[in-house]
């Protein structure tokens, strides 16, 4: 193959490099979250945020909430539309209801919390808040985004198959 071949296969040549046909593109560097989808209702927002970094001493607040929303989600659960896969989007597109979000991201507050916190810390909290044992299960909603050259960054739902159970 002769350099002037070779130099007109390059992808540069032919208009394949995104850095060139994209100038402004920027990557996202972080892990997506439920504050990037943007058909996050509001009122999922101000619950997150009133509750702030989850902690031992919010857990009662955080099972009274979960609990609420959990009973919400089974009322009034999500549902499918057909996805654009040129977007990124599956061929049936989750969407999630406020309920089934904030019981994911409540139940996502509350497994930190145990995992950061020994068995001997959570049976003391316990005991000092008369809490019985719990039980709690709940369905995790993840989020991804697909980045499409020339029309945007778009995010997405997702609805993990297999359901978290918490015993504390």
């Amino acid at each position: 193959m002769t350099k002037k071949s070779k130099e007109s296969m390059s992808p540069k040549k032919k208009g394949r490099d995104y850095e060139e046909m994209f100038p402004d593109y920027e990557p996202k560097k972080t892990p997506d979250t439920i504050y990037d989808y943007p058909k996050t209702p509001k009122e999922v927002v101000d619950v997150l945020s009133e509750i702030g970094k989850p902690s031992l001493e919010k857990l009662v607040e955080i099972l009274v909430l979960f609990k609420k929303y959990k009973k919400e989600a089974k009322k009034k659960p999500g549902h499918y539309i057909q996805g654009n896969i040129a977007l990124g989007a599956a061929e049936k597109e989750f969407i999630p209801s406020k309920g089934e979000l904030l019981a994911s991201e409540l139940g996502k507050m509350i497994r930190s919390i145990l995992q950061h916190h020994s068995k001997k810390e959570i049976d003391q909290w316990k005991k000092k808040e008369k809490i019985s044992s719990q039980k709690i299960t709940f369905t995790e909603i993840t989020f991804i985004h697909f980045d499409v050259m020339g029309s945007g960054r778009f995010f997405y739902a997702e609805k993990k198959p297999e359901k978290i159970t918490l015993s504390f």
